[in-house]
């Protein structure tokens, strides 16, 4: 049985949120007004490319994803509640944002720099709170 992500609550709601396609999620970030740069998290202070503030700016949407740069098996929890061994990389997932995030595979042989990244909801074992966790833009579909 599936669990209905939409009636659960997103771990960190200031990051992304579900996508309408209920599976999937997006991004929240900040556009700044100034030179159009888009800044994450959307609760920034300030604009990662020009320094403006963003006190006033509403949060923007995108499809969350990006590109693989790098990734490591941890062999150890570095965060409460992370699984062991669990798989890690840096993922751009804007022009000059480059986040970190739990990848979820079973095995990195089937990761390669460079290979398109999708962001998905996963639960979390409380049954009312899903997280995020990146899969290959492939297997997504």
């Amino acid at each position: 049985m599936t669990q209905d992500l939409a009636a659960m609550r997103p771990r960190h709601p200031s990051l992304y949120r579900l996508a309408a396609d209920g599976r999937s999620l997006d991004f929240l970030f900040a556009q700044c007004p100034n030179c159009q740069g888009l800044s994450f998290p959307a609760n920034a202070p300030g604009c990662m490319h020009c320094g403006d503030p963003l006190s006033q700016v509403q949060p923007v949407a995108r499809p969350g994803g990006g590109t693989l740069l790098e990734y490591v098996t941890l062999h150890v929890a570095l965060a409460p509640g992370l699984p062991v061994p669990s798989i890690a990389g840096d993922i751009r997932i804007a022009e000059q944002v480059v986040e970190e995030g739990v990848i979820a595979v079973d095995d990195e042989s089937a990761l390669r720099p460079g290979m398109a990244m999708k962001a998905v909801a996963v639960p979390l074992p409380s049954g009312d709170v899903f997280d995020c966790r990146f899969v290959p833009a492939e297997v997504a579909r």
